[in-house]
């Protein structure tokens, strides 16, 4: 893993901020027309601030510091995969300052130019926690465990690779959501609560969902009212789900024309995964729609502690996130179960959650 020094500081950085990072993101491009997919480049480290008040946020970080390119053409560079994975902002992280000039151009495309210790100045001003190892994401050899997942089960290669990549630069909640339930329903039997590395890979399909959640709560809540009878909710929300009314009825008649084609006589209506649990969930998520996004950072921490060594200050801190508001433990617990009923998962895995989560 090239660059490793810069990219966990830019892990730090993100987890001081409250923001979730990703290390290492497999960039493609989404219309792809060809047999196989084409990868266009990889992100050294996303940081996706979840959206509470303000919409989410993406921010990338640019390590590679032997490029031969010029600074601003790095800005430049930068900028553009900004455009492409529609990200807000960038860090890029040279061998040698930029003349003053080229950082004033970066700045001007939302593109922040820094040597490692102006990025470590600017750290320590933007974020106190900085200084200090401040989370489980911190340790490189989480990451490398969790990347030699694929060697020892192939089975689950395209899943991990799928949650590193393609569902962290989605930015349809709804298209997201549906995706990772479909992804999910393919690794059925594969999961197993008794390892550490399974156990990991599921709170990270937690964050997923969460984050996809976070957005469609947010924008749920706007047409949403407390005075909604659940047959009027159900209904906004099913249409919301699948794309607006006539997406959802073309789905409908598809799985009619299914059924009767296997000679089905009855068809149950066409539903979202465990539909009345995820009502429930979703309707319980609009109680602190604001709050949701506050459980991915703590989450994802708990992910790399399976494949850490705890540590008693590491573990002080994630309890404090932990304990950031009411809402943390209630809505992990919560979306954990809803994944496992929807999904046929071990239910061990929300045992085995509830545990760590009192550390």
């Amino acid at each position: 893993m090239k660059d490793i020094h810069q990219k966990l500081k830019s892990v730090r950085y993100c987890v001081a901020l409250d923001i979730v990072p990703y290390m290492e993101v497999l960039v493609r491009f989404t219309s792809e027309v060809g047999d196989k997919p084409a990868d266009i480049t990889d992100i050294d480290v996303l940081g996706i601030k979840p959206c509470s008040e303000s919409a989410t946020q993406r921010i990338v970080f640019d390590c590679k510091t032997l490029s031969k390119m010029s600074p601003v053409n790095r800005a430049l560079w930068a900028r553009g995969l900004m455009a492409l994975t529609q990200s807000d902002e960038a860090f890029v992280i040279l061998l040698k300052a930029a003349p003053e000039g080229h950082r004033l151009a970066g700045n001007s495309l939302n593109v922040r130019l820094f040597t490692e210790e102006m990025f470590d100045d600017f750290a320590r001003s933007a974020a106190k926690d900085y200084s200090v190892p401040n989370s489980y994401m911190e340790n490189l050899g989480a990451w490398e465990c969790l990347a030699e997942i694929p060697s020892k089960f192939p089975a689950l290669e395209p899943f991990l690779s799928y949650i590193n990549s393609s569902a962290v630069l989605e930015i349809d909640g709804r298209q997201g959501l549906r995706s990772l339930m479909a992804r999910c329903k393919k690794i059925e039997g594969e999961f197993d609560p008794s390892k550490a590395t399974h156990r990991a890979l599921f709170k990270l399909t937690v964050v997923q969902l969460c984050l996809y959640m976070s957005e469609m709560v947010r924008d749920f809540h706007n047409i949403f009212t407390q005075k909604m009878e659940r047959a009027e909710f159900e209904r906004i929300l099913r249409y919301y789900i699948w794309g607006g009314k006539e997406n959802y009825e073309l789905r409908q008649r598809l799985n009619v024309a299914l059924k009767a084609a296997k000679g089905l006589p009855e068809v149950e209506p066409f539903e979202f995964p465990a539909w009345e649990k995820f009502v429930e969930l979703f309707r319980s998520f609009l109680d602190a729609p604001l709050l949701l996004g506050s459980v991915c950072l703590p989450l994802k921490d708990l992910a790399f502690r399976e494949v850490s060594t705890p540590t008693a200050d590491l573990d002080r801190r994630l309890l404090q996130r932990l304990d950031a508001n009411d809402r943390v433990r209630q809505f992990i617990l919560a979306s954990a179960s809803y994944l496992i009923a929807a999904t046929r998962l071990p239910r061990d895995f929300k045992e085995h959650l509830i545990k760590d989560m009192g550390l």
